[in-house]
């Protein structure tokens, strides 16, 4: 879920805020704001939180991405319901998580040294070795 504020390397002032929340804090997104968009400013609790992003019960995302600002209400629940709507947009979350870890370990088996030897090739590469360091 975590968008990494823009592919940027650093998060944004806001990027840091929402890595400040916690599940059960209670948000105020703008009219207009977040993923999907809230038709009107919008009271919800945040329910899971991924780096500078952070999906709310109501199925809200929020990210520096798709929120200008947010406020914060001081409150805090421990226990709230979680919409329909949330529990799609985590599942499918998860699936593309559980993909992109998948295909990361395929490149990273591609990429394995055929020996423990570090002057062996790399496999499937055809990058050649560095001659042996004079002792």
């Amino acid at each position: 879920m975590c968008m990494g504020c823009g592919g940027m390397y650093f998060p944004t002032n806001l990027g840091v805020r929402i890595s400040e929340l916690r599940p059960g804090d209670e948000i105020i997104i703008l009219k207009g704001e977040g993923y999907p968009a809230v038709a009107q400013e919008t009271t919800t609790i945040v329910w899971i939180l991924a780096g500078f992003s952070a999906l709310c019960i109501d199925g809200t995302a929020i990210s520096c991405l798709n929120v200008s600002d947010f406020i914060r209400t001081g409150r805090h629940f421990d226990r709230f319901e979680i919409s329909e709507e949330a529990k799609q947009m985590e599942k499918e979350a998860s699936e593309r998580r559980r993909e992109m870890e998948a295909e990361e370990a395929e490149l990273l088996a591609e990429l394995e040294l055929d020996h423990v030897d570090p002057t062996i090739k790399f496999k499937g590469l055809d990058i050649p070795n560095p001659p042996p360091e004079p002792e």
